[in-house]
């Protein structure tokens, strides 16, 4: 379980193409000073286990399915990745809760800069509401606006910016996404009991 709160921007340092998967090479420093093999960390929004780790970063696998519905498949050397520890019982939760079980790659359409970054993105879910929660390449941000079944904004503040690599978005980036599973949930009981 994750909060949607980058803790720090990693990179892409190298790639093994693998018969049953890939293995990533993560070049990062902040977050590996209480890292164990074996530890959960959201790469870009998507739960992944530390394979090994040095003073330099840590290595990951990602099983196919992984690949095919997360932007991993998309990964190259030097991409830079966000990165958050799991968390603990009793941190604050400064985000909303994120499972890093991502379900699909949203495509950014618009990017337009002021004193907010506005973004607009295509996705299709009944679960991206407006003033909801979603989860993009592991931050957690606000829906700003539903513009249609496909299409969704965000507005990203200075801070946000600066501590994940939205920076790189621009139009035709794909993201990772992870909608607000409460209200998933929440829909799939009430259908469930409906029926």
């Amino acid at each position: 379980m994750f909060t949607g709160l980058i803790e720090e921007v990693g990179f892409i340092s190298d790639i093994q193409l693998l018969p049953n998967g890939k293995r990533f090479r993560i070049a990062c420093k902040d977050i590996l000073n209480d890292v164990r093999i074996g530890d959960s960390i959201s790469v870009s929004g998507a739960c992944q286990t530390v394979e090994e780790f040095n003073a330099e970063g840590f290595t990951i696998f990602s099983i196919p399915e992984t690949l095919a519905v997360t932007n991993f498949a998309h990964f190259k050397s030097g991409t830079r990745v966000n990165l958050e520890r799991a968390l603990r019982m009793g941190d604050r939760l400064g985000g909303h809760l994120v499972q890093g079980h991502v379900e699909g790659i949203a495509r950014v359409l618009d990017v337009r800069k002021a004193e907010a970054v506005d973004i607009v993105l295509e996705y299709s879910s009944p679960y991206i509401i407006a003033k909801g929660s979603v989860c993009l390449d592991g931050i957690s941000l606000t829906v700003m606006e539903k513009i249609d079944a496909a299409r969704f904004r965000v507005q990203i503040i200075p801070e946000t910016i600066r501590k994940t690599n939205i920076g790189d978005w621009q139009p035709g980036t794909l993201v990772n996404i992870e909608v607000d599973y409460i209200i998933k949930s929440l829909d799939q009981v009430r259908r469930q009991t409906a029926g």
